[in-house]
């Protein structure tokens, strides 16, 4: 059995993100899970970038004042069959 190492609660929360990875065009992609420090999103068919990489994530709808989301930083820390996970720089 497995021990949990996490130090932010997981929130299963599905979340179309804006993902810009490096020298890429942004594409739509849809969140499995989200917490404090990062998020895991799934992908379907694409190049993932190795784990390490540094990428862009931003929330594809207004925040509840109608404002943009900002973007944010992430790094590429896991992959798995059908995503990948994030964790937060910022």
């Amino acid at each position: 059995m497995s021990v949990e190492n996490r130090k932010h609660l997981r929130i299963g929360l599905v979340v179309d993100i804006e993902l810009t990875l490096p020298e890429k065009e942004p594409m739509d992609v849809r969140t499995r899970n989200i917490s404090d420090g990062g998020l895991y999103i799934i992908l379907d068919k694409i190049w993932l970038p190795p784990v390490g990489t540094e990428v862009k994530v931003r929330l594809k709808n207004q925040l509840g004042d109608g404002e943009e989301p900002p973007v944010n930083r992430a790094l590429v820390v896991r992959h798995e069959t059908d995503g990948m996970g994030l964790q937060f720089l910022e």
